[in-house]
């Protein structure tokens, strides 16, 4: 039997597709930081759409807890900063937190 949290196949490759397109979009906007605006809204749709790809009780409050680690823990820095670039998570923090606070 398997168990609830345990991602279907359909699921996981939603979610790899997901994060491919947030860690492209953070690629654009470390090139090209005049991008950051016009990426601003797709880069936090795709961090939101993936968290709730993996996490079923995924809110704005645990959104928010997470960008806030992503700014104190260097494992979640080098997991984005590797991906997309040196700033990547600093990019990605500031975007979340600019839309969660309108």
């Amino acid at each position: 039997m398997a168990e609830k949290n345990q991602l279907t196949e359909e699921k996981y490759h939603k979610m790899k597709e997901t994060e491919a397109n947030l860690v492209r979009d953070l690629q654009e906007v470390v090139k090209d930081p005049t991008q950051e605006k016009d990426l601003s809204t797709a880069i936090f749709k795709n961090h939101q759409k993936w968290l709730q790809i993996i996490m079923p009780n995924y809110s704005t409050k645990i959104h928010l807890a997470i960008v806030n680690a992503y700014d104190n823990d260097t494992r979640y820095q080098s997991y984005y900063d590797d991906k997309a670039g040196k700033g990547a998570t600093k990019i990605l923090s500031k975007t979340v937190k600019n839309h969660l606070e309108k």
